[in-house]
C-alpha cells in the first residue's frame, strides 16, 4: 500500500515539475512521453489536480498549464529565498533615496507576481499588493522582463486578445516588440499609465549566475511627480538592479555571451 501511494506521489510531482518548467503549458501526450507516465495514470493524476487548482487546462490548444494554487504554494517558499531576502535592504535604500515606493516582483505565464514592497517617503495609491498579480505586457516590471525573455515567450502572450486595462495601455503587438527593443538598448522599462490611471512606473530586470532574467524591481510614483526626477530614478534603479544581480551571481559577460549564443 505504501509502496503504490509513494509511486503515485512521485508521479504527481514529476507531472507538476514537468509544468513548471514549460510555462507555455503541454499537452497530455508530452506529459506522458516526457515524464514516462502511463496515459490513464496521467489523466487521472491531472483530473484531480485540476479539480483542485493545481493546474489549468485551454481547451483551445488542448495545454495543461501550472494552476493558481500551486502559485501559491511556490510564492510562499519563494518569499524565503535568496532573491528576496538579498533585495530586500536594497529596495528600502532605493524607496529612501528616490522617496517612491518601490517593488519586486517575478515572472509566471504572463503575468507578473509581486513578492516585496518597499514604501516611500510619499505615497501613491497603487492596487498592487504582495503575491498579487497583473497582465506582464502592460506592467514595467512585466517588459523588463518579458523583453529579456525569448521572444517565443512574447509571442504566446500575444496569441490571446490583449485586455485594455487604461486608455493608455499598449495592446499593438508591433508596438511592443518596439518597445521591448528599446528596453534592452536602455536597459529599463516604463509604464505610463497603462496599469492604473495616473501611475508611472519605471523598472529594471534582475539577472542571476546563468545570465538569465529572474524578476525585475520598479519604482512607482503619480505622474507628474515623476517627470521631476525621471532621471535621477532611473540611475538609482540600474545601479540598484546591478547591485542586485551581483548578489545572486550575475556577471555581465555572461548576458552578453547569452545574447549572441
Amino acid at each position: 500500500m505504501n509502496e503504490r501511494l509513494n509511486s503515485g506521489i512521485d508521479k504527481t510531482l514529476s507531472i507538476l515539475e514537468f509544468l513548471s518548467v514549460n510555462p507555455g503549458g503541454a499537452t497530455l501526450a508530452d506529459i506522458v512521453k516526457t515524464v514516462g507516465v502511463a496515459k490513464t495514470t496521467a489523466f487521472r493524476i491531472l483530473d484531480i489536480l485540476l479539480a483542485r487548482d493545481y493546474v489549468t487546462w485551454d481547451q483551445d490548444s488542448e495545454k495543461y498549464s501550472i494552476g493558481l494554487k500551486t502559485l501559491e504554494l511556490g510564492l510562499s517558499g519563494l518569499i524565503g529565498q535568496d532573491i528576496v531576502e538579498v533585495s530586500i535592504p536594497y529596495l528600502k535604500e532605493l524607496a529612501s533615496t528616490v522617496g517612491e515606493t518601490s517593488f519586486l516582483a517575478v515572472y509566471n505565464a504572463g503575468d507578473v507576481v509581486y513578492l516585496y514592497k518597499a514604501e516611500g517617503t510619499q505615497s501613491i495609491v497603487t492596487t498592487a499588493t504582495l503575491g498579487s498579480r497583473r497582465p506582464a505586457f502592460c506592467t514595467a516590471l512585466g517588459k523588463a522582463i518579458l523583453a529579456n525573455l525569448p521572444i517565443e515567450e512574447s509571442d504566446r502572450i500575444f496569441e490571446r486578445p490583449l485586455e485594455r486595462l487604461t486608455e493608455k495601455t499598449v495592446i499593438d503587438r508591433m508596438r511592443l516588440h518596439d518597445e521591448f527593443a528599446h528596453i534592452r538598448l536602455n536597459g529599463y522599462s516604463v509604464d505610463d499609465e497603462g496599469i492604473e490611471p495616473g501611475l508611472y512606473c519605471l523598472a529594471v530586470p534582475i539577472y542571476n549566475y546563468t545570465g538569465g532574467v529572474v524578476a525585475a524591481i520598479s519604482v512607482s510614483g503619480p505622474v507628474d511627480r515623476f517627470m521631476e526626477n525621471k532621471e535621477k530614478i532611473v540611475e538609482e534603479l540600474k545601479n540598484v538592479g546591478l547591485t542586485i544581480s551581483r548578489c545572486l551571481g550575475y556577471v555581465k559577460a555572461m548576458r552578453s555571451r547569452k545574447l549572441s549564443s
